[in-house]
């Protein structure tokens, strides 16, 4: 059977466990998923207008850089319930390894099968070594892009072999009403959904973290506007980087 939607942390672990991924109802009040839709619709089309938007296959568009772009987006990669989760994967002082969201436009192409780590090489460890989060800011069908999977690929511990043909491997398509969380393993195949509709955007942000001696995704050491690492809660601090993760990460051989 496939993850269902859930609102207790202990089940979304053992679907995460099982399945590769889980699915948590929205952890957010009303009222603040309201304004991180909101923000997120401001910045995309004002990336639009401006000629900096990402567009590819077709109507598809990525936001990078989300922290520098609303506090809402500080807010989202340190909600504890997906925190909890990560820690159940990734283990003690997991980073934030980067943040931006993923939105399939109308007639947009699906994605390319992959799993988060395939920059990792083979042979993989029996562990994951980075996990995500997607945020539904819309609800998720198959038609109009919905992330596709393949179930219980994570314990198979290997990218898709795609000269054997396995870049074809069938998908199911992950469903839920906007506000839903998506937590899933780095080593689970997935893809970008096409989206089939006329006029539908499938907004989602993907919240993306490592183990703590892995190399983050996003430079924020270089690309993190100064102000957001100001206002940073030790919490916020610890998932940028700037703790040490054991002996790694001193200054002149102290902590």
């Amino acid at each position: 059977m496939p993850a269902e939607l859930t609102d207790d942390p202990e089940k979304a672990a053992h679907d995460l466990t099982e399945h590769g991924y889980c699915l948590l109802e929205c952890p957010l009040e009303e009222s603040r998923f309201r304004a991180l839709r909101d923000r997120l619709e401001q910045v995309r089309s004002q990336e639009r207008e401006d000629g900096t938007g990402y567009i590819y296959d077709g109507d598809n568009q990525r936001v990078f850089s989300l922290l520098n772009k609303g506090i809402e987006f500080e807010e989202l990669v340190q909600e504890p319930t997906v925190l909890r989760l990560m820690e159940e994967v990734l283990g003690y002082n997991f980073l934030l390894s980067s943040t931006h969201a993923n939105i399939a436009g109308p007639g947009g192409a699906s994605m390319y099968l992959h799993a988060d780590q395939t920059f990792c090489r083979a042979p993989w460890p029996p562990y994951a070594l980075v996990a995500n989060s997607m945020w539904m800011l819309d609800d998720f069908t198959p038609d109009n892009g919905a992330t596709r999977i393949v179930p219980g690929s994570h314990r198979w511990g290997r990218q898709p072999d795609y000269l054997g043909g396995e870049g074809n491997h069938p998908t199911v398509p992950v469903c839920a009403p906007a506000g839903s969380v998506m937590v899933f393993d780095g080593r689970l195949w997935h893809q970008t959904g096409e989206n089939t509709t006329e006029g539908q955007y499938r907004r989602g942000i993907l919240n993306y973290y490592c183990r703590g001696y892995v190399r983050q995704q996003q430079n924020f050491f270089v690309g993190l506007d100064p102000a957001v690492l100001d206002r940073a809660t030790p919490r916020m601090r610890r998932l940028l980087g700037w703790e040490n993760y054991l002996s790694l990460g001193m200054l002149d051989g102290l902590p």
